[in-house]
């Protein structure tokens, strides 16, 4: 060994410690990470025993260095191409922040005297959430409706039937799903809810039953140091669910054990209730109906104390009619894989 190869190897010892210490200090994900990392390793491989490089043409079929030049420039160009996505991913979020920072700055309402808060998510939703928010105020719960678009004249219609109660609307100038909507109450909650102690993802099409609250509380009150409850429909029963639902309902189960290795019976569940101190650990960035599987990873990840409890789910006409298509299935499995690859 030349002193030439010594102090390539050298330099690049010292480079995959200092990639090692990137990740592990999460300024890296591991998509540059392994892209880094193999790199540098075939670097030393080929330096200290040049006569394996007659092994790897004869491995990637190239007998000129022509050959692994467009081969690298494929991986190059598929490489460029996630980092294209990921700058995409991250700007869209600066902008839709920008937007919900106005939201949360016109909102109108309070949610004083009151220490459980429902959240209910409204696109396209006209009248209907009216009287389930009557049914949630008139037990003395508090209420956030984020007005995700398309929804008419449903706000001035609450505020002028429920005037002086703990109500609060955000309205989202622009559809920004349902995941931005959860997002954007979370965030007014821990700025301005301080004497809450819990909150309640409730959707706002009549799928959930608002007596199967007492479920939750009585899960709380039976652990103190539960901070999430995650509603079953699997646990105790569902009215017309379709098999087509169901069927894919159970293999997002099996995706969800496989992926976020987490064990529940039902992993896309609107119904949850968790302590107001627990929005801090969970922060919502994964688009579409994606943000479901997000929580469950989160969960996971940080170690959150959770409990299933059982709940029943209506299939009325209207709750189908604004069903996501059973191919949007797919576009979750992949959101969730991309992220967990190659997004930081």
């Amino acid at each position: 060994m030349n002193l030439l190869q010594f102090l390539i190897i050298i330099t690049s010892i010292i480079f995959i410690f200092f990639w090692i210490d990137l990740y592990k200090r999460k300024k890296l994900n591991i998509l540059h990470f392994i892209v880094f990392l193999g790199g540098w390793c075939l670097l030393i491989i080929f330096v200290i025993s040049p006569n394996i490089l007659d092994s790897f043409w004869k491995f990637f079929w190239t007998a000129r260095w022509a050959d692994l030049i467009v081969y690298a420039g494929l991986v190059f160009l598929a490489y460029s191409y996630i980092l294209l996505l990921n700058k995409l991913s991250r700007q869209e979020h600066k902008d839709i922040q920008i937007i919900r920072e106005l939201s949360i700055t016109n909102s109108v309402g309070d949610l004083a005297r009151v220490d459980t808060v429902f959240i209910m998510p409204a696109y396209n939703e006209k009248d209907t959430p009216i009287k389930i928010i009557w049914d949630v105020l008139s037990k003395w719960y508090g209420v956030i409706l984020v007005d995700d678009w398309k929804n008419g004249d449903l706000v001035s219609k609450l505020h002028d039937k429920y005037k002086g109660k703990p109500l609060v609307t955000i309205k989202h100038i622009i559809n920004l799903w349902q995941w931005w909507a959860l997002e954007t109450w979370a965030e007014y909650v821990r700025r301005f809810g301080d004497h809450i102690k819990y909150v309640v993802h409730f959707d706002s099409d009549w799928q959930h039953r608002l007596q199967d609250l007492k479920q939750f509380q009585d899960a709380f009150a039976k652990d103190p140091k539960l901070e999430i409850a995650l509603g079953s429909r699997f646990l105790w029963s569902t009215v017309n669910m379709p098999k087509s639902k169901k069927i894919t309902l159970k293999l997002g189960i099996l995706f969800t054990r496989i992926f976020s290795w987490i064990n529940l019976t039902d992993t896309h569940n609107g119904y949850r209730m968790m302590k107001k101190e627990t929005l801090d650990k969970i922060h919502i960035t994964m688009s579409d109906m994606s943000h479901a599987s997000e929580i469950l990873d989160i969960i996971k990840a940080k170690k959150i104390r959770y409990k299933e409890v059982p709940i029943v789910v209506i299939y009325s006409e209207y709750s189908i009619s604004k069903w996501q298509k059973i191919s949007n299935a797919f576009n979750i499995a992949r959101n969730l894989i991309y992220k967990k690859i190659f997004f930081r």
